[in-house]
C-alpha cells in the first residue's frame, strides 16, 4: 500500500462502520516545540564549555518536544487502523458465517432429498398394499418434495412407521428452509461488511496521509537537531541517535516504574485524546544499528467500540483482500456484534513466570522483521500491522494469541488467565495501548523487549521498529504473558 503525503489541515475525521463510531481529533499546533538554537548559536557556543552545555540542554529539550509533537500527530493512524482492522475482521466473520451456512445447507439438502425419497418409496409401497387414500398420483402430481410431504400429511391414517418417516422428512425440509433464510441474511450482512471495510480502509488512508505530513515535518526537525548536537559535541549523528534512543528507553522505564508504583497495580489513565507524553523523553526517537528506531510511532486517541473476546483462538492466516484494498483474515470472534468490555483483572492464581525460550523466540522473530513496512491488515511475511506482528511472532513459537485484532488478543489472554500487572512486566510480554484505560479503547500492541524498549509494527511510513516505550500513560494496567504457564 502506498500512501501519498499531502497538505495537512487540522480537524476531525470520523469513521462509522458496522456500528463503530470513531471520532479522531487531529491535534493542532497549540503545543509548539521551543525554538531551537540556530546554527550560528551552535557554532558560537562550541568554543565555550558553559555555553555549549546550555545549548546541548536546549537542543535536548527541543528534541523531546519534537518527539512528543510527532507522536501526537501520528496518534490518529493507530486508531483509524484499529477501526479498519475491526471492520475487516467483521467482514471476515461474515464470510466465514456465509461459507459455514452454505456447507450446512448443502448437507441438509442432501439429507432432505434422502428423506423425501423415503417418503416417495413409502407412498409406492403402501399404494401396492392397499394403503387407503395413498396412490401413485401423489408422486406424479406433487410439484416438489415439500408438496409431496404436504400431500402425505393430509392422509386420514398412517402407520407408526409411516408417521415416523414423514416426521423426519418434514424436519429435514424445515432445516433446509431455515438455512436458506439464514443464508439470505448472511449474504446481506457480508455485503454491508464489505462496504464498511472499504470505507474504513479509505478513511484510514486519508488519516494516515494527513498524519504523515505532520510527522515528517517533526522528523526533519529532529534530524536537524541531531546534526547540531553532533557538531556541538564533536561526535557523529549516529552516535547522537544511539544516545538519544538510550535516553528515551531509560526515561520510559523510569516513567513505567513511577506509574505502576503510584497505583499499586499500574492503572493506566489513557483517557486523553491528545496522547501527550507525560514524562520528559518517554517517546522514542531516532537510533542507530539494530534498534531501527528511525522514526516515531503513534499513540492513543478517542476510543472505539470493540468486538467481544473470541471464545477460542484461530489459526493466523494471510490477510484476505477486499476490493479495492487488502483485508486481513483475522480470528473469528464468538459473536460479530461489537461489545464494550471493561478492563479485566488477571485471573487468580496469577500466571507463572514466562518461558524464557519461547519469549525470546517471539522477540527474535519480531526483530527479524525490523525495517519491513507497515500495511493495514498485514500479517507477514513482507508487511505487518501491530496485531499481525504480535500474532505471528508467538505463532512461530506454537502459541495462539486470539486472532488478528488488538482487543481480541487482550480479551483472549484475559480469558485464559494470562494477564499480568504492568509492574511485573518481563521481556516477551505484550503491551497494550488504550485511549480510555480499558480494553474497549485498545488500538495498538507491541512486544516488550526489556529495559524500556519494545518492538512494534508502528504505522505507515515507519514499519517495524524497536524503540523506547512511548507514552506509558496510555498503556493498559496489565500485559499479556503468552508463554506463561497456568
Amino acid at each position: 500500500m502506498t500512501l501519498s503525503a499531502r497538505s495537512f489541515s487540522c480537524g476531525i475525521a470520523t469513521v462509522a462502520v458496522l456500528g463503530i463510531g470513531l471520532s479522531v481529533v487531529i491535534a493542532g499546533p497549540a503545543q509548539a516545540a521551543p525554538s531551537a538554537p540556530s546554527w550560528d548559536d551552535v557554532k558560537a557556543a562550541k568554543s565555550d564549555a558553559a555555553d555549549a552545555q546550555q545549548t546541548v540542554d536546549e537542543l535536548s529539550d527541543r528534541l523531546t518536544s519534537l518527539q512528543a509533537a510527532a507522536d501526537r500527530a501520528g496518534i490518529v493512524e493507530q486508531q483509524a487502523g484499529q477501526a479498519y482492522a475491526l471492520a475487516a475482521s467483521q467482514q471476515q466473520e461474515a464470510k466465514d458465517t456465509l461459507a459455514d451456512l452454505s456447507a450446512q445447507s448443502k448437507r441438509a439438502k442432501g439429507k432432505a432429498d434422502d428423506s423425501a425419497g423415503q417418503v416417495a418409496a413409502l407412498v409406492v409401497e403402501l399404494s401396492r398394499t392397499g394403503g387407503g387414500d395413498l396412490s401413485t398420483t401423489m408422486l406424479t402430481d406433487a410439484s416438489d418434495s415439500g408438496d409431496l410431504l404436504y400431500r402425505v400429511g393430509t392422509m386420514s391414517h398412517l402407520s407408526e412407521r409411516s408417521a415416523t418417516i414423514l416426521a423426519q422428512a418434514r424436519s429435514d425440509q424445515k432445516t433446509v428452509d431455515s438455512l436458506a433464510d439464514q443464508q439470505s441474511v448472511a449474504t446481506t450482512a457480508l455485503s454491508k461488511a464489505t462496504e464498511a471495510t472499504k470505507t474504513a480502509f479509505a478513511t484510514a488512508n486519508d488519516v494516515s496521509a494527513d498524519a504523515q505530513a505532520r510527522v515528517q515535518k517533526q522528523q526533519d526537525q529532529q534530524d536537524e537537531v541531531l546534526r547540531q548536537l553532533a557538531y556541538l559535541k564533536g561526535t557523529s549523528v549516529a552516535t547522537e541517535s544511539a544516545y538519544w534512543s538510550a535516553q528515551q528507553a531509560k526515561a520510559a522505564e523510569t516513567a513505567l516504574a513511577a506509574q505502576t508504583s503510584s497505583s499499586g497495580t499500574g492503572t493506566a489513565s489513557g483517557s486523553g485524546a491528545s496522547g501527550t507524553s507525560t514524562d520528559n523523553g518517554t517517546s522514542g526517537g531516532t537510533s542507530n544499528g539494530n534498534t531501527s528506531t528511525t522514526n516515531p510511532s503513534t499513540g492513543g486517541g478517542s476510543g472505539t467500540t470493540t468486538p467481544s473476546r473470541p471464545s477460542a483462538p484461530s489459526k493466523p492466516s494471510t490477510p484476505a483482500a477486499p476490493a479495492p484494498a487488502p483485508a486481513p483474515a483475522p480470528a473469528k470472534p464468538s459473536t460479530p456484534t461489537p461489545s464494550k468490555p471493561s478492563t479485566p483483572a488477571p485471573s487468580t492464581p496469577a500466571p507463572a513466570p514466562s518461558s524464557p525460550s519461547k519469549a525470546a523466540g517471539a522477540i527474535s522473530y519480531a526483530r527479524g522483521q525490523l525495517g519491513k513496512p507497515y500495511v493495514l491488515g498485514g500479517a507477514g511475511p513482507s508487511t505487518w500491522d501491530c496485531s499481525g506482528l504480535v500474532m505471528m511472532a508467538y505463532s512461530s513459537q506454537g502459541i495462539a494469541t486470539g486472532g488478528h485484532n488488538v482487543v481480541w488478543q487482550y480479551n483472549y489472554f484475559g480469558s485464559i488467565g494470562r494477564l499480568v500487572p504492568l509492574s511485573q512486566r518481563q521481556p516477551g510480554d505484550i503491551l497494550f495501548y488504550s485511549s480510555n484505560g480499558t480494553a474497549s479503547g485498545g488500538y495498538h500492541d507491541s512486544i516488550y523487549t526489556g529495559n524500556g524498549m519494545m518492538v512494534e509494527a508502528a504505522r505507515p511510513g515507519v514499519g517495524v521498529v524497536e524503540r523506547a516505550v512511548w507514552t506509558p500513560s496510555q498503556l493498559l494496567p496489565y500485559v499479556a504473558r503468552p508463554s506463561g504457564s497456568l
